[in-house]
């Protein structure tokens, strides 16, 4: 007796297919991509324009985002925040490194357990990171600041440099390209001193004074992050010593435009953190949904296309940006 013949089956049969039809046609809901970014501290303009741009891809290409960091450059604070990002689930967890060698074996577990760790804004190399979203390359962010700053002071003079954490490793390559560059492009600049702050613009501002008591020669101070910027040209400014030393560095316009104006420091260099923290969240979602990433990629969203480098997972943003007098006011973050 077949199937069909079966009495029971002719019975059942109209049911059966109804439950057949709803198995298949049912719709299967999309997985909720969770991303997290954890920055170098939480809450000054770099950091909210790069949770903006975050927030904005993520709406477009369907994902939830939420960035934390800690109130302080605290390498043992980021790590308890992206342990904790990894604990709750998330399929991609990207950070900005205070510290590589304190994140290096949590990246490792989180990577061994399916997470999808990036880093972005700052690097981790020789950790298990998937990816690394760079907003420009250090060297020429390096370059760029001696050669914009020779412009202004000339080929010789004195030049002390303020930075942050001493463990943040793409500060240290900034510090390091612009001493390349003047060792080789520009050997009549000196560098005198490079000290490293807690993160804070108060000491920022203690090392440059300290600076220009130490060197009265000197002619510009170089603040290696945004959290030093406005430290070392208020320094400047209450020393009253605008057009004779001035400040340069890594500064978003909206930090840096009251002393761009006043002219205590004439230019910063950066690039956009919206575009970094929108790349960011689309090269999250690119792994998470398997897709290999091109040599170039036009992102929906970013007027510029990025260049991918697979021989060092490095996802580039793009050149870096030169903010003055001139076009700072068409800048906003």
């Amino acid at each position: 007796m077949t199937l069909f013949n079966n009495p029971w089956t002719k019975r059942a049969l109209p049911s059966l297919a109804i439950g057949v039809a709803l198995i298949w046609t049912a719709p299967t809901a999309a997985k909720d991509v969770k991303i997290a970014f954890v920055p170098q501290i939480q809450g000054i303009p770099y950091y909210v324009s790069m949770e903006n741009g975050g927030k904005a891809a993520a709406a477009k290409f369907g994902a939830t985002y939420i960035q934390q960091g800690p109130t302080s450059t605290s390498a043992a604070d980021q790590l308890r925040i992206f342990e904790s990002f990894v604990n709750q689930g998330f399929d991609v967890v990207a950070v900005s490194p205070n510290d590589i060698e304190t994140l290096k074996p949590a990246i490792a577990k989180a990577v061994a357990k399916g997470v999808k760790v990036i880093t972005s804004d700052a690097d981790a190399p020789g950790t298990d990171r998937l990816l690394f979203v760079a907003q420009a390359l250090d060297q020429d962010l390096g370059f760029t600041v001696m050669d914009e700053l020779v412009k202004r002071i000339g080929k010789t003079g004195q030049v002390a440099i303020v930075s942050d954490s001493p463990t943040i490793q793409s500060l240290n390559n900034w510090i390091a390209a612009i001493q390349e560059r003047a060792k080789t492009k520009f050997p009549g600049i000196q560098i005198v001193s490079v000290n490293n702050t807690d993160g804070t613009a108060a000491k920022a501002y203690q090392y440059a004074t300290d600076a220009m008591t130490r060197f009265p020669d000197l002619k510009a101070i170089i603040g290696i992050a945004s959290t030093t910027c406005p430290g070392v040209a208020q320094a400047v400014e209450a020393a009253d010593k605008i057009g004779r030393v001035i400040t340069t560095g890594y500064c978003s316009p909206n930090t840096a435009r009251q002393y761009i104006k006043s002219g205590a420091m004439p230019f910063s260099v950066l690039w956009s953190p919206y575009d970094l923290g929108y790349l960011t969240v689309w090269a999250g979602k690119q792994l998470v949904d398997g897709q290999s990433l091109q040599e170039t990629n036009q992102v929906p969203g970013l007027s510029a296309a990025s260049t991918y480098m697979a021989r060092d997972k490095l996802l580039l943003l793009g050149p870096p940006t030169v903010f003055t007098k001139e076009n700072v006011d068409r800048f906003d973050f």
